[in-house]
């Protein structure tokens, strides 16, 4: 190739060359001016919002774990107090059966007293109403042995007739 046609072939390729960023210079200022901006703005805008939900959720978390924490103590006071709580009805279940047990262990002693008491009075009181039958039948016989002198027959019907007086 002749010096010529090489650089009659480098001129057309220079020439399109800035033709081509002429053409690309006015674009971008084209874009830059209409397209850049409001997708920029576009952009700022998203931004700021991802940076207040993530804010939103960061405070969101913050607050449910201190729910959370509420509750699990709050769940421990319960379980604590239910736990009180049946342990003093067990306490006061066992002080009061002791109780029962103990009054009915005195009512049982005060029961068994009062009934030796009144079996000795029962007792007393049989041997004096015996002693007072032994000693009236003890002068009735002796007044009818005094009044008569009595045979084996007289004596058996005597008893016989004392002894029906006394179921009559």
């Amino acid at each position: 190739m002749t010096l010529e046609t090489l650089f009659a072939a480098s001129h057309i390729y220079l020439g399109n060359t800035i033709w081509y960023l002429i053409v690309f210079a006015i674009l971008l200022l084209l874009v830059k001016h209409y397209a850049w901006g409001p997708v920029s703005e576009m952009m700022e805008k998203r931004r700021q919002k991802v940076i207040e939900d993530l804010d939103s959720a960061a405070s969101d978390r913050k607050k449910a774990e201190v729910l959370v924490n509420e509750r699990e103590a709050a769940l421990k006071d319960s379980r604590k107090e239910a736990t009180k709580i049946l342990s003093d009805a067990k306490t006061n279940a066992q002080k009061a059966s002791d109780e029962i047990v103990a009054n009915a262990n005195n009512d049982a002693v005060s029961i068994r007293k009062k009934a030796e008491a009144d079996a000795k009075q029962a007792k007393a009181d049989a041997l004096n109403d015996a002693r007072g039958q032994v000693a009236d039948i003890s002068v009735a016989i002796a007044e009818k042995v005094i009044a008569k002198n009595l045979s084996a027959e007289d004596q058996k019907d005597l008893v016989d007739q004392f002894i029906k007086g006394l179921n009559d």
